[in-house]
C-alpha cells in the first residue's frame, strides 16, 4: 500500500513539474530618462522635446525599445509634427515613439553602461506631464516560474509578464511630454481660446503631480500653490490684470528657482502652462 502512494506521488510531481512556465524577467533593467524642452529656432509657436537616455551599469540586460506617451495607452495618435530617431533606431513615423527590434548587425541595443541620444520631436503642444515606456532584452537568469492548471496558466502569464505596466511586460516612468491646453473654450470661430479660472485650478493640480514626481521641492510647492490661489482670488474678482501680475510673479519665481527648488521637469510643465494661461485669460469673468 506504501509503494501505491508514493507512486501516486511521484506522478503527480512530475505532472506538476510540466505545468511550470519561466518567464523571462523583462524588466531587469534601470533606465534613466532626461528631457530638454525648448523653443523651435525658426517656429516660436512650435516646442522642441529632447530625450537623452542612459541604460545605468547596474543593469542585467540591454534596452531595446523605448517610447513617449501622454496616454496612458501608447499612442496610435496623438501625432506630431515631426519625430527624429537616433541614427540606426527605427522611427515609426508622425508618432512621438521610438522603436528599436533587435536585429543583430541592424539595430544595436542599449546595453548595461551605454545612453543614447537622439530621440527627439517637434510639436506645437505645450508640455505637460506623460509617461516614458521602455523594454529589455529577454533573459532567464532571474526568472519567474509560475505553476499551476492550465486553464489558469495564460490568465497568470498576462498578469505577471505582459502586464507589468499599462503598456506591456518592461518598465515605465513619468516624464514631460507633449499634451492638452489648459481647459478653456474656443471662440465662436475658433480663431481665440480663453481660460477661465478653471486655468487656474488646473495650475494647482500641476503643481501637486510635480511634486508627487519629486520635480518640486515642498517648499516651491507651497509657494506656488499659494501665489496661484491668489490669482484665482483676484480673477474670481474681476481683478484680471491683477491675476495675470500673480502670474507674472509666478513665472519669475520659476526662473529664479530653476535647479534649486524647481527641477526642470516641473519648470517646462508649470512655465510654459502658466504664460498660456496668464496671455489667454477670459475677460470678462467667466466662471
Amino acid at each position: 500500500m506504501k509503494g501505491k502512494i508514493l507512486f501516486l506521488v511521484i506522478i503527480q510531481f512530475f505532472y506538476l513539474k510540466a505545468q511550470q512556465i519561466i518567464l523571462p524577467v523583462n524588466d531587469n533593467f534601470e533606465l534613466k530618462v532626461k528631457v530638454k524642452v525648448s523653443i523651435h529656432p525658426s517656429d516660436s509657436s512650435k516646442f522642441i522635446y529632447e530625450y537623452p537616455i542612459k541604460n545605468m551599469p547596474t543593469s542585467g540586460q540591454p534596452v531595446k525599445y523605448f517610447k513617449i506617451s501622454n496616454e496612458r495607452e501608447l499612442p496610435w495618435p496623438p501625432i506630431v509634427d515631426t519625430v527624429f530617431p537616433p541614427i540606426n533606431w527605427r522611427c515609426i513615423p508622425n508618432k512621438p515613439s521610438w522603436q528599436a527590434e533587435w536585429k543583430p548587425d541592424i539595430y544595436p541595443i542599449l546595453h548595461p553602461g551605454d545612453s543614447l541620444s537622439g530621440f527627439i520631436f517637434h510639436d506645437r503642444k505645450l508640455p505637460d506631464i506623460g509617461y516614458w515606456y521602455s523594454e529589455g532584452m529577454d533573459t532567464i537568469v532571474f526568472p519567474t516560474v509560475i505553476e499551476g492548471d492550465v486553464e489558469e496558466l495564460e490568465d497568470s502569464i498576462q498578469k505577471i509578464y505582459y502586464n507589468k505596466t499599462p503598456f506591456g511586460p518592461g518598465k515605465y516612468g513619468y516624464t514631460v511630454v507633449s499634451g492638452p491646453l489648459p481647459p478653456g473654450e474656443w471662440n465662436f470661430d475658433s480663431t481665440m481660446y480663453f481660460v477661465s479660472d478653471s486655468g487656474f485650478y488646473h495650475l494647482i493640480d500641476r503643481v501637486n503631480k510635480c511634486f508627487e514626481q519629486n520635480w518640486l521641492k515642498e517648499r516651491a510647492k507651497d509657494h506656488l500653490t499659494r501665489m496661484y490661489e491668489r490669482g484665482l482670488r483676484h480673477y474670481q474678482n474681476n481683478r484680471v490684470e491683477q491675476a495675470r501680475k500673480v502670474l507674472s510673479q509666478i513665472i519669475d519665481y520659476l526662473e529664479r528657482e530653476r535647479g534649486n527648488l524647481v527641477f526642470d521637469e516641473a519648470f517646462y510643465v508649470l512655465y510654459y502652462r502658466t504664460k498660456f494661461v496668464s496671455e489667454h485669460l477670459a475677460w470678462p469673468v467667466k466662471k
